[in-house]
């Protein structure tokens, strides 16, 4: 009896100490009990799935590469050990064994494992007293065991902690929302081991969840804009934008998907969806605790990268033509410039001046006169490319960046542009005709054989319009054929 209890104080006073990892306790652990207990081979086999895996083999002090597995059959002896229904399990033939349970001592007494210990050579079972010891010995190292599965489970959870920290900060540095996002998705799926993450967020004037971007454990991104779910549908997403209960498929799915919506002060801005799906892993609950909380963190960053955007947006655009304004073409034609120095793309720019707008705000009157360029901004977003990028440049003046197009092609998209405009109908319900229609005189400059800068191109441009205007208006006019069209120009 007092060798047996100084075998267990030893053992305690070795291992009652901070292992970084199970694997270092265990190959402790596994060493000091065959010391103290005779068998030629001790196996630490661990609970997964459902079954017993073998972890590490010891045999006569040499580590043996060993693949086991047992099957957990329902009632049988191994199976009632396991669940903490049997103290041990002995056998004799071929060789003595005997099982003792790895077991949790917090709480009901989850099954870790079970240690297996082998006499090879001889069919001598081993004794009540080394059955006991055996036993007490299992339960020191599944203390042990769960200790440090739980320090590196805190380990673990602070330097995600951390990590997800250091994201929303960088998130919150972000000039755009797509960016930022695209960032803390890689980084969610990376630190949590998921397979996908997904982000949507609430459109509330269209009443609709929209995808915004979904990222993988590879860290590839991909656009998730073509997603549109209505919020008065039967999506789940939906349903749980409503804060209704979740339906069978989420029950059945619960342990690989989880739904995180996202709020600010109560407000639902959007929903956050990870999951294991391809992988059929289950996605810890310690994680979805981390998780959830983190999703407070995300919501915030993200509503404020919103409101940044929409404040940056009217900065940038004029409120009435919903085109952008001087100072933003400004920026870009720089941009575009520098491009085509390099790639060597065409590049034309054009002016374009509404016909009589002044002879609109004195006959009908400023909101006439606004309306009548409210419109013309409507037509001009509609028509044109999604590479074309049209600004108001002040008054009635429109000027337009066409990337990818020649004099030619530019005067071709502005004529299609020009007879639009000429059916466009401006109503005046206080006037004899009850209508008005409008007219725009267009002047196009193309690089690099009208100019090569800014000033240049636009300072073409605005001579072609001049031509236009000189010629009657309601027209287009490159800088080329304004200078065939006037013998004087060739001079300059």
């Amino acid at each position: 009896m007092k060798a047996r209890h100084e075998t267990l104080y030893r053992i305690h006073t070795r291992l009652n100490r901070v292992f970084q990892t199970e694997d270092a306790l265990l190959e402790a652990g596994v060493r000091l009990i065959g010391r103290a207990l005779h068998a030629d081979r001790i196996g630490v086999f661990l609970c997964a799935d459902g079954d017993l895996q073998l972890r590490y083999a010891l045999h006569r002090e040499l580590w043996l590469e060993m693949d086991e597995v047992v099957h957990l059959a329902d009632a049988s002896p191994l199976a009632r050990l396991v669940e903490g229904r049997r103290a041990s399990l002995s056998a004799v033939s071929p060789h003595a064994v005997l099982y003792v349970p790895l077991r949790s001592v917090a709480g009901e007494g989850e099954a870790l494992g079970t240690l297996r210990f082998e006499r090879l050579s001889s069919r001598r079972p081993f004794s009540a007293a080394e059955r006991m010891t055996a036993g007490l010995l299992a339960a020191e190292l599944a203390q042990n065991l769960e200790r440090t599965r739980s320090g590196s489970a805190r380990r673990r959870q602070l330097k995600r902690l951390e990590a997800l920290t250091d994201l929303a900060a960088v998130f919150a540095s972000s000039l755009r929302v797509e960016d930022g996002v695209k960032l803390i998705l890689q980084g969610i799926t990376r630190h949590f081991c998921l397979d996908r993450a997904r982000l949507y967020l609430l459109d509330r004037e269209r009443s609709a969840l929209r995808g915004e971007v979904s990222a993988d454990l590879r860290g590839r991104s991909s656009s998730l804009r073509g997603e549109e779910i209505p919020l008065k549908g039967d999506h789940r997403f939906a349903r749980i934008m409503r804060g209704e209960g979740p339906d069978p498929i989420m029950k059945r799915y619960e342990e690989r998907v989880v739904y995180l919506p996202l709020s600010v002060q109560g407000q639902n801005i959007g929903l956050l969806v990870v999951d294991n799906l391809v992988s059929q892993q289950t996605i810890p609950g310690e994680d979805i605790g981390l998780l959830r909380s983190f999703a407070g963190q995300i919501a915030l960053a993200v509503d404020n990268q919103r409101l940044f955007e929409e404040v940056q947006a009217l900065s940038l655009y004029d409120h009435l033509t919903g085109l952008a304004v001087r100072r933003y073409f400004a920026q870009r034609f720089q941009e575009e410039l520098y491009r085509v120095e390099r790639g060597g793309a065409p590049l034309s720019v054009v002016m374009i001046d509404v016909d009589h707008f002044k002879g609109i705000n004195d006959g009908y009157g400023h909101q006439v006169g606004d309306l009548a360029l409210k419109e013309f901004g409507k037509l001009i977003l509609k028509r044109l490319r999604k590479i074309d990028f049209p600004a108001r440049y002040g008054g009635d003046e429109v000027v337009i960046l066409l990337p990818q197009a020649s004099a030619e092609d530019a005067a071709n998209i502005m004529g299609r542009l020009l007879a639009d405009l000429r059916e466009l109908r401006i109503p005046v319900p206080f006037s004899s005709a009850k209508e008005l229609s409008v007219t725009a005189s267009i002047g196009i400059a193309s690089y690099p054989e009208d100019g090569r800068t800014a000033e240049d191109l636009l300072q073409r441009a605005d001579e072609a319009l001049y031509w236009v205007k000189t010629r009657g208006r309601d027209g287009v006019c490159t800088y080329r054929q304004a200078l065939l069209e006037r013998p004087s120009a060739a001079d300059r």
